[in-house]
């Protein structure tokens, strides 16, 4: 039997685990004290970010190896009520018949909520447990050689003005980040005032740096038609998730009416949606690995990208995500969220090295803290 297979397409590979085989014997779950962000971060609908409060969940077999990663705290009783019976009373099996059991048992729970975000995240673990038996990095494991990968700076929440965004943006532009993404239209801002602070933004940091806007979905579409004719000077690389996600009548209205590249995926957990979403005009697909429900929906996400020529990104923890975006190709981008990502680095053994805008990652390097 293959230990695992590897299917070609476009110019790089999805590993797809099916063939491993699966005993699970041991489950830990832990968690660590709050740790609490040096300024309160909000973005356009949510807010205060104030902590960061993880849970590490590791997985070990009969041959006493063993994969960990962060795991949700919203999501416990997923884990304890319907994932450790099967993971805990399952005989040997393929990891396609494991993962196939878990799919099914989350039915009831539905498929895009915290059913799906827990299967995504006890995924990826599985995937970070394959490469340590396989002595292998996790790009490698995918079928790839490249330990680089690009990232872009993620921050100015809306609460920032003045003197505090230009400090904060100037040092993204100083540590040598090719694109900054910024937050707007919280705190019942008007569009000139969103205009106004994005222009600051754009002038500070100069045209030799690309600036993206966030409005996590607080738009409805005539003011996000209005925002991007509006906005079309200030030359924004995308603009994220403007409206509703789930409203794709409207976003395929607003991708006709703007001339600001689209991006959405962030809010989705099956790779089922985005071929309607590319066919609604968004030119920018944003799954989070982890939070698609399973690493080779998100590489088919990928792979889907790259046929229809299309940018591809993913957020998420970026000391975890890196090794998976490195798989998804030359082009994709990393978001580098920096009040969580500068919290994570607290708990790493081994943090991955940033030179200007890419992270590089040692050969021997799994998912695990």
């Amino acid at each position: 039997m293959r230990e695992y297979k590897i299917i070609r397409e476009g110019m790089h590979s999805v590993n797809i685990a099916d063939d491993e085989m699966v005993s699970i014997k041991e489950i830990y779950l832990r968690s660590v004290t709050s740790i609490m962000f040096k300024v309160p971060f909000y973005d356009a609908t949510m807010g205060p970010f104030a902590y960061y409060a993880p849970c590490f969940l590791k997985i070990r077999d009969h041959e006493d190896y063993s994969g960990e990663c962060e795991f949700p705290g919203s999501c416990l009783y997923i884990l304890t009520s319907i994932f450790f019976p099967i993971l805990l009373d399952s005989p040997k099996m393929t990891y396609f018949d494991l993962y196939h059991k878990l799919f099914w048992n989350i039915r009831n729970e539905g498929f895009r909520g915290g059913a799906a975000i827990a299967l995504g995240h006890l995924d990826r673990i599985f995937y970070d447990f394959f490469t340590k038996r396989k002595g292998l990095p996790v790009y490698r494991y995918l079928g790839v050689s490249n330990s680089v990968v690009n990232a872009y700076a993620s921050r100015c929440g809306v609460a920032l003005k003045g003197a505090q965004l230009l400090e904060e943006c100037l040092s993204f532009k100083e540590e040598g980040y090719g694109t900054l993404k910024m937050k707007f239209c919280g705190f019942d801002a008007t569009i000139a005032e969103d205009i106004k602070r994005i222009g600051f933004v754009s002038n500070a940091i100069g045209a030799d740096m690309g600036l993206s806007v966030d409005a996590n979905q607080c738009m409805d579409l005539n003011r996000a038609i209005t925002f991007s004719k509006e906005a079309i000077s200030l030359n924004i690389a995308w603009l994220e998730e403007p409206i509703y996600s789930a409203a794709l009548v409207e976003i395929e209205i607003l991708c006709l009416e703007s001339s600001i590249p689209i991006s959405y995926g962030e809010s989705e957990r099956t790779e089922k949606i985005f071929p309607s979403l590319i066919k609604a005009g968004v030119k920018h697909l944003q799954p989070v690995a982890g939070y698609i429900n399973s690493i080779k929906d998100w590489l088919s996400i990928a792979n889907l990208a790259k046929k229809e020529n299309l940018q591809f990104s993913s957020g998420g923890s970026s000391y975890y995500n890196a090794q998976f975006v490195a798989a998804a190709g030359d082009g994709a981008l990393l978001e580098f969220l920096k009040p969580v990502v500068d919290l994570i680095e607290l708990l790493l053994w081994t943090a991955l090295k940033l030179r200007m805008v890419s992270f590089y990652f040692s050969k021997s390097q799994g998912l695990a803290l």
